[in-house]
């Protein structure tokens, strides 16, 4: 049988082919194409396919035992007295004779000239039984009354084809009888009963996009009056992207776009993980789609089209339903064996794959000596008042329990309740030492002329930016009629951050520091590795050392000072933390709850009362609805598990990647899960309102096991359309497309033209507009979701199963040029230190897995040639694939937990490398990232220079006190070239020097 596609709205509606509704016109490639790439190795594997064919011939033998030599595919039994031989030998169609379609029916047979049109023989108690009638009314509605409009085009009787239609007219033309519920008959046709609530809807969001599209164009067009800005914000943009190590005396340089990020230690190894983690999601890919394709070219082609052959009226569905479910049975064998080569393949690259990831981790971490490499965490400190110099007596104490000379003391402090006064403080230094070389570049003063020019193009908007934003606007677009910092704001204002009385911004920036407690834990900085270690063996063995009546632990640092997040360190218990994942837990459930029963509630509610009747499906707008009902719930989903991770209040940024990860992933899940009970239940009234049946001959609506309607060829050949459109483009492919230029492109180009045209944006309010999106690891949930749905392909006929894989690895090649460049070019500097996220990642493979053995078994349920005839039906074997499914999730636990720690590599050797060596070619150190640490050096200890805060991009403004183990002293690095598109960047990039 060919592969055609519909030629008409009528064809598709009779067709059976139940589309995903937000991809409806989404159209699947011909397959031909993949069996023509697979026949160039037809003599490689010529004996090894006699081979397999030959051991598969004993089993289709006893498949053709088992379901005759011509099995018919009927839905209320054959007719007395008549065999599938019988049916089968009758030639070719006759006016007025009944021909039951079957699996060897050429479904592109016509009837003839005299009688032109195939209708269906209703009411005989026999399924799929056409006959060649008149190109009538009468004779159409003589066979059946709820098709009566004869179809020239076609060559068939139809039912009317009215949009809300529940039953239509027997006159012969496309007119209604009686509408759906939410419809209103005028005139023979059914119209929404909210279509003007459609129509005002619609013309309400045009309405916003206009007036959006409109703003940023205005704002385009604005004369520049704040040119200077812009330059020094856009330079802080480019200095606080992630550079190489600082090497020499000039300023430190980007990272090429030929960088390795598979091996170089550009974020820290969580990064290099994260890259090669989608780079073994591509080969897993490529290895199961070009395996299928070997398959189906040794043992048969219709592995690479089971579920793709089309039918444009019900005599070829059924023609089409028949072969395909004989074909199924026929080849089950070999889908069965394939299907333990994917799972045993699957296992043991993703358990390798966590090998090689460990291995990886520790390579790195011996190769790239970092700050953690010479620190120690004390845990178990006594609670101290910030007025004394817990500093300095620490590094006493722990020099002479250890032996080992202290480079320093970096301590955590409880500062959450005054952190903006203590953020405002450090940014009131950095200006007021006036370190910052960039302060003298011109602002770009607007010429006469300009601001009448700008009022005159954009009153309206300034008048909606005043109604809407209002205070926000005053706090962002005004700030110098409210800056309360001396340097940025007017003569004689208040210093910002401080109270606004006779108090001295000093001496309440230190009465603030005075005030605060200690956490109970501390940093300490070592002279060399092996000094770190030997003093930490030394604390270990003695089982700690006394602290002021406390007893102190030492263990070996874990993580770089960049993922320390210092504000969260507060003194905490297990309680404490339960409660808050508990919280955390609650609130994600409860944002679930919520997006189903305000969104998706009301569409499940109208898909549950829609008639499908002759194939009838809801219409574009409701395909509309469930792809912005998706849309939202992703987006609300990410935002609300980002806002949990945060709340959580993690110490290290690693832990609180885990956390997100892990919550987004259970959130996706969730989505899938509710889309795809909405998919079956479209599907399964789509193929009740085409009267539909099993093979076996029991009308779908008359079965009630879940698993007989799941198992039924029409079901799968419709649930499998809708997995891969639902996968490709719309989830594999689409929203990374669209997550560049809606997080980083059209951020950048709306805050540049602020900027420029607002003239009392000050520098600093400039810096943090223009400052880019944070990185975080969420990718890692949306490669696993991908996976996973490309895992239950299996379920479903196999003319998917190659489509899906390769697809899929092409779609992540492009995910990972996209990443490679947002990495390089587009994020502001960060550090991943741990490889926690990945090996969350790593046992979140497990599911995959679990899902191809539980494929397996429910393929391999109630056929023959098994060895047994194993059949089990129901709740028993619903109970099977869960234990089957929860089965391989322990042991793919185990092995992680105790299998794949035995492959790590030996103990690193101890580097002598001094500190200060380090300290010279990184900025973010434990002192410099420590906020509470740099403002006790300057007014606690009053040291000079004091140790200073890092901010991002003006790494150049770090002074160099090797007394306080500040080594780092850079010249202001040069920034990009905002002027040259990402396309020029490539080409100058990658383009051949001879």
């Amino acid at each position: 049988a060919r592969i055609e596609a519909p030629r008409s709205f009528a064809a598709r509606r009779r067709a059976g082919v139940m589309r995903a509704p937000w991809l409806s016109t989404a159209a699947l490639a011909n397959s031909a194409l993949f069996a023509d790439c697979a026949s160039f190795g037809s003599s490689i594997f010529r004996s090894a396919e006699g081979v397999l064919n030959g051991a598969l011939q004993p089993e289709l033998a006893n498949q053709e035992e088992t379901y005759g030599a011509g099995v018919l595919v009927g839905r209320r039994g054959r007719p007395e007295n008549t065999s599938a031989r019988e049916v089968r030998d009758r030639g070719p169609l006759k006016c007025g004779v009944s021909h039951v379609a079957h699996s060897g029916t050429d479904k592109w047979e016509k009837c003839p000239s005299e009688c032109p049109l195939m209708a269906v023989h209703e009411g005989n108690g026999v399924h799929c039984d056409f006959r060649c009638v008149e190109a009538t009314t009468e004779a159409c509605n003589a066979m059946n009354p709820r098709e009566p409009v004869p179809d020239i085009e076609e060559g068939i009787c139809r039912a009317c084809i009215v949009e809300g239609c529940k039953e239509c007219a027997t006159g012969g033309t496309d007119t209604c009888k009686t509408c759906n519920p939410g419809y209103s008959l005028s005139g023979g046709k059914c119209h929404s009963d909210f279509f003007y609530v459609w129509i005002a809807a619609g013309l309400g969001v045009a309405v916003v996009l206009a007036v959006v599209i409109a703003w940023f164009v205005d704002l385009a067009r604005r004369p520049i009056t704040n040119a200077g800005a812009l330059a020094h914000a856009l330079l802080l943009r480019s200095r606080g992207k992630l550079r190489k190590p600082k090497e020499g005396d000039g300023g430190r340089e980007l990272w090429p776009l030929t960088t390795n990020l598979t091996r170089e230690d550009v974020a820290g190894p969580g990064m290099a993980l994260n890259f090669n983690f989608q780079v073994a999601i591509v080969v897993w890919a490529l290895v199961m789609g070009i395996s299928w394709l070997l398959l189906a070219h040794m043992v048969d082609r219709e592995f690479l089209t089971l579920g793709l052959r089309r039918a444009t009226n019900a005599r070829q569905n059924c023609v089409v339903v028949a072969f395909g479910y004989e074909t199924q049975h026929r080849l089950f064998m070999a889908k069965t064996c394939f299907l333990v080569f994917a799972y045993v393949f699957s296992f043991v690259f993703f358990i390798a794959l966590g090998v090689r990831h460990l291995r990886l981790f520790q390579k790195m971490d011996e190769t790239c000596l970092t700050y953690k490499d010479f620190t120690a965490l004390l845990t178990g400190l006594p609670l101290v008042q910030g007025k004394e110099r817990l500093e300095d007596e620490l590094k006493e104490v722990v020099t002479s329990k250890t032996g080992h000379a202290v480079v320093g003391v970096s301590v955590c402090w409880d500062f959450g309740d005054v952190e903006d006064d203590i953020m405002e403080s450090l940014e009131d230094d950095l200006v007021q030492r006036r370190a910052d070389p960039d302060t003298d570049v011109d602002q770009g003063a607007p010429q006469e002329g300009d601001e009448v020019k700008a009022r005159e193009q954009c009153w309206a908007f300034q008048m909606v930016e005043d109604k809407v934003f209002g205070s926000a606007k005053k706090d962002i677009l005004s700030r110098v009629d409210d800056c309360v910092a001396s340097p940025r704001g007017p003569p004689g204002s208040t210093p910002r951050g401080t109270p606004r009385d006779s108090e001295e911004p000093a001496q309440h920036v230190k009465q603030m520091l005075d005030e605060m407690w200690s956490t109970g834990q501390a940093f300490v900085v070592f002279q060399t590795e092996k000094a770190r270690n030997e003093a930490v063996n030394t604390i270990r063995a003695a089982g700690g050392f006394s602290f002021r009546g406390e007893m102190v632990q030492m263990e070996e640092a874990d993580h770089e000072p960049a993922s320390v997040q210092w504000k969260n360190v507060v003194p905490s218990s297990w309680l404490w933390l339960f409660k808050r994942t508990l919280g955390g837990i609650g609130t994600i459930f409860m944002a679930l709850a919520t997006w189903v029963f305000a969104f998706y509630a009301p569409y499940a509610y109208y898909v549950m009362s829609f008639n499908y009747a002759y194939g009838a499906e809801p219409g574009i707008v409701s395909g509309l609805a469930f792809t912005m009902i998706v849309v939202i719930g992703n987006a609300m989903m990410y935002f609300v598990c980002g806002e949990v991770a945060d709340r959580m209040r993690f110490m290290y940024n690693d832990d609180r990647e885990v956390y997100y990860m892990l919550a987004y992933s259970f959130a996706c899940i969730c989505n899938v899960v509710l889309d795809m009970v909405v998919t079956f239940y479209m599907a399964y009234r789509m193929m009740v309102g085409m009267d539909m049946a099993t093979y076996q001959g029991t009308p779908l609506a008359e079965v009630t096991s879940f698993q007989m309607i799941f198992e039924s060829y029409a079901m799968q050949r419709s649930l499998g359309q809708n997995l891969f459109a639902y996968a490709f483009p719309s989830t594999f492919l689409v929203p990374f497309l669209i997550e560049p230029f809606a997080t980083i492109y059209l951020p950048y180009k709306l805050m540049s033209f602020l900027v420029r045209s607002h003239k009392n944006i000050s520098r600093h309010d400039a810096e943090g507009l223009m400052m880019p999106a944070v990185m975080d690891l969420s990718r890692y949930a949306d490669l696993l979701l991908n996976v996973m749905l490309a895992a239950l392909i299996f379920f479903f006929p196999g003319g998917f199963t190659h489509r899906i894989f390769l697809w899929l690895a092409v779609s992540h090649i492009i995910i990972y040029a996209i990443d490679h460049y947002k990495v390089l070019r587009c994020i502001p500097a960060c550090y991943f230190a741990s490889d926690s996220v990945d090996w969350w990642a790593q046992w979140l493979l497990s599911i995959p897995c679990a899902i191809i053995i539980s494929a397996t078994v429910f393929k391999a349920n109630c056929q023959r040639g098994m060895g047994s005839d194993i059949c089990v039906r129901g709740l028993p074997f619903l109970a099977i694939l869960v234990a089957t499914f929860c089965a391989h999730i322990a042991l793919h636990t185990a092995v992680l937990l105790w299998v794949v720690p035995l492959f790590r590599r030996k103990e690193k050797p101890q580097s002598s490398t001094p500190y200060e060596e380090i300290a010279a070619k990184f900025p973010c150190s434990w002192f410099s990232s420590n906020p509470v640490h740099c403002l006790r050096s300057k007014y606690i200890y009053g040291h000079s220079p004091p140790c200073d805060f890092l901010f991002a991009g003006k790494e150049h403004c770090l002074r160099s006190n090797p007394a306080l183990g500040c080594y780092f002293k850079d010249a202001g690095s040069l920034g990009e070239d905002y002027t040259t598109g990402v396309m020029q960047q490539l080409k100058s990039t990658f383009s051949w020097k001879g």
